[in-house]
C-alpha cells in the first residue's frame, strides 16, 4: 500500500505524511527504488515534522524505508524540494523519480 501511495505521489507531484519510528514526517518524494540489499526506500524532501536528530530550518532531504513507515497519506501541502537533485548514489535501482 504504501508504495502505490508514494509512486502516485511522485507522478503527480503531491506531498505526503508519514509516520516513522514515532515521527511525524511531512515530505515531497522524489525517488522510489532499492538498495543493494533489496531494501525498497524513497528519497523525499522533507519540509516539516520531526525526525532523529531534528529537522533543519528550511527542510533537508531524506531516504526512508518504506518498510519502516506506516500511515502514508497524501496531504494538501505544496510540493517542495532542495537545492539541486535529490541524492539517488546509494540506490542500486531507480523505479521511478522526478526533478
Amino acid at each position: 500500500m504504501n508504495h502505490e501511495v508514494i509512486r502516485d505521489a511522485i507522478i503527480s507531484k503531491r506531498s505526503v505524511t508519514a509516520h516513522d519510528n514515532g515521527h511525524v514526517r511531512r515530505f515531497s518524494p522524489h525517488t522510489l527504488g532499492s538498495e543493494a540489499d533489496g531494501e525498497e526506500v524513497v528519497i523525499g524532501y522533507q519540509y516539516a515534522g520531526d525526525r532523529p536528530g531534528g529537522l533543519p530550518r528550511g527542510g533537508d532531504w531524506c531516504c526512508l524505508l518504506l518498510a519502516e513507515i506506516d500511515d502514508v497519506q497524501p496531504n494538501d501541502d505544496g510540493w517542495q524540494t532542495g537545492a539541486g537533485p535529490a541524492p539517488r548514489d546509494h540506490l542500486a535501482k531507480i523505479e521511478i523519480w522526478i526533478q
